[in-house]
């Protein structure tokens, strides 16, 4: 077979592969927790809630959660002395996400984790230039670029950690343990071609990893509840705007469904 018809060939795998994960014309939204909360019924409705928003997202702040409550019948005092439940809920993280970002990886540290340090997968081609793609068919690896960037999918992602402490007739003695994990992959900038189209890629996914455990003692008449959520939003050309008025509804409805 000679070189000549190589190349139409290779183009047109190039082409095929830039389309995977690519054309989705209406959003996929999603939402998962670390972990399940279960509280324990009461007739006493009375809440205290803080939010907080951490995130380069000024517009990520779950503030709609007070309202959900109160229309589930609770009372939402400005005391938390007064409170039966204290409802604490910061926004960790809101920006767009890159390729092969998912839900499972978000949420893997837990509450308190680091959320940046899991967000990413090798960009596609990786750091190496067309240099090394035989022949011609390194036009057709521009051209499936090209094409690539121009049906791409956006994803873009909220973390959020949720802390619930709810008071007890009965003294509670619990030991929470939490880790952070950092790293997840040190980004380095693409040489070549694919540096024109802001190539990125991560090098393996625990270089540069920390971990720090803390254990702490709690005994009272209070049961603490921690958990993360994580909302992801996927479609071509998806703006910031509509991606965060979208996932910040999903997360309301999951936070304030656990009451």
């Amino acid at each position: 077979m000679s070189r000549l018809f190589m190349i139409p060939i290779a183009c047109l795998l190039l082409l095929t592969s830039a389309c995977a994960n690519h054309l989705t014309l209406s959003m996929e939204k999603s939402v998962k927790s670390s972990n399940s909360i279960f509280l324990r019924p009461t007739n006493d409705k009375t809440i205290f809630v803080e939010l907080r928003n951490t995130s380069d997202n000024p517009n990520a702040l779950l503030a709609d959660i007070p309202n959900r409550l109160t229309a589930k019948g609770y009372v939402v005092t400005s005391d938390p002395d007064k409170a039966h439940f204290i409802l604490q809920v910061t926004t960790v993280f809101a920006a767009k996400a890159k390729p092969g970002t998912t839900l499972d990886s978000l949420v893997a540290g837990g509450f308190g984790a680091m959320a940046g340090g899991a967000i990413g997968t090798a960009a596609a081609l990786g750091s190496r230039s067309f240099g090394w793609i035989p022949g011609g068919a390194a036009i057709g690896a521009v051209t499936g670029l090209v094409s690539s960037k121009l049906t791409e999918d956006s994803q873009y992602t909220i973390v959020a950690d949720a802390q619930i402490i709810e008071k007890t007739k009965e003294v509670v003695e619990q030991v929470i343990s939490s880790q952070t994990a950092g790293g997840g992959g040190l980004p380095s900038n693409a040489t070549g071609l694919v540096n024109l189209f802001g190539g990125q890629s991560l090098s393996a996914p625990n270089a540069g990893q920390t971990t720090e455990q803390t254990q702490e003692i709690h005994r009272g008449n209070e049961r603490i509840h921690k958990t993360r959520y994580a909302s992801l939003a996927q479609k071509m050309w998806l703006s910031e705007e509509a991606a965060t008025t979208d996932l910040v509804l999903r997360l309301t409805d999951s936070i304030s469904g656990l009451f």
